[in-house]
């Protein structure tokens, strides 16, 4: 009986001071559980977390409980600690099942609460981002059903990742909100092509009209530009033919005036070849033209100056022929060819 009162001495002792650290734990878990709840959610409120989840679902329901998105995030840290000074105190205590799970437990808490700010981080961005966007499009046809689309697809991906911070298998949940992106974004793709197509349908009819028409005008410019650049063309060989007109002209006047001087000269010297070939002649022979040249019919051939005449046709280019006739002597001058 007395081993028996000793052990339960024993064992009493063993347990009075690990209820008092269980005690002290969950005491000093509820005291900073309210301290560093209250802290957190004045310290969100500052930053305009409300303002941000103002209007969203998450917003709605909390209103519906009294309780604003700040105070939600305080809640959910407070409450946080709370939970861990329970498993502090139950690991305190040294109950071999309790313990298993209190160290499972702890070790699951991290995950838990970065999952729950992800959560309401994400709801808050995503409520900021579709109100940029809702602000964006305001007055435009359909705006709210993008708003709305915007903000499912986001609140989707923000509890998705809020699942795989929580080490939660979200692959069903991933799977049906995949499968209903894509329904969805064909749906809608769809919608706005059929209405595309069908307020589209005299501008693009319109639309291309003017093309066809400027492709005209384009080719007609073309065209025309092609004819200004032969016609440009056409006046500068004139330009050229005309040129090489006057050139030619000029070179004929040349040659005509050449040719005048040349006669002229040929004429004078020929007159004074004539003169001269009369004077030596006289009443002794006969001058007569023959051919471009001379032919003299000798007369009296006693009295004829034969050497005088044939020395000065020779020296005026003439080749001098006497020859016998019928009727006496005769000389044949024909010019010489140079």
């Amino acid at each position: 009986m007395e081993e028996l009162l000793a052990q339960f001495a024993e064992a009493v002792g063993q347990l009075v001071p690990r209820l008092g650290g269980a005690a002290a734990a969950l005491v000093v878990g509820w005291i900073l559980g309210r301290l560093i709840g209250a802290a957190a959610s004045r310290l969100v409120k500052k930053l305009g977390l409300d303002e941000l989840a103002e209007g969203s679902a998450m917003a709605r329901v909390l209103s519906s409980y009294g309780v604003s998105a700040s105070g939600f995030v305080g809640l959910v840290i407070k409450w946080t600690i709370y939970a861990s000074s329970v498993l502090v105190a139950i690991d305190l205590l040294g109950v071999p099942a309790l313990e298993r799970f209190s160290e499972a437990a702890i070790e699951y808490l991290p995950s838990f609460i970065g999952g729950m700010l992800v959560l309401v981080g994400g709801i808050a961005l995503a409520e900021f981002l579709a109100r940029i966007l809702g602000e964006s499009l305001s007055g435009l046809p359909y705006s709210r059903l993008v708003v709305l689309f915007a903000r499912f697809m986001l609140l989707s991906i923000v509890i998705t990742m809020s699942l795989m911070v929580m080490k939660i298998d979200a692959t069903i949940l991933y799977s049906m909100l995949n499968a209903m992106f894509w329904g969805i974004s064909i749906c809608v793709g769809a919608a706005v092509g059929i209405a595309l197509g069908f307020s589209l349908k005299d501008y693009v009819a319109s639309s291309l009209k003017t093309w066809a028409e400027t492709a005209r005008k384009a080719e007609r410019e073309r065209e025309v530009q092609e004819y200004e650049e032969k016609m440009r063309g056409y006046e500068e060989r004139v330009k050229e033919l005309c040129e090489e007109l006057e050139r030619r002209e000029e070179k004929i006047r040349e040659l005509e005036e050449r040719s005048g001087k040349r006669l002229y000269e040929y004429e004078r010297l020929e007159a004074d070849i004539r003169a001269r070939l009369e004077e030596l002649v006289g009443d002794t022979g006969e001058i007569m033209y023959a051919k471009g040249g001379y032919r003299i019919v000798i007369s009296d051939i006693t009295r004829f100056p034969l050497a005088e005449v044939l020395v000065c046709l020779t020296n005026n280019g003439y080749r001098a022929i006497v020859e016998k006739g019928d009727k006496g002597y005769v000389i044949d001058a024909r010019p010489m060819r140079r």
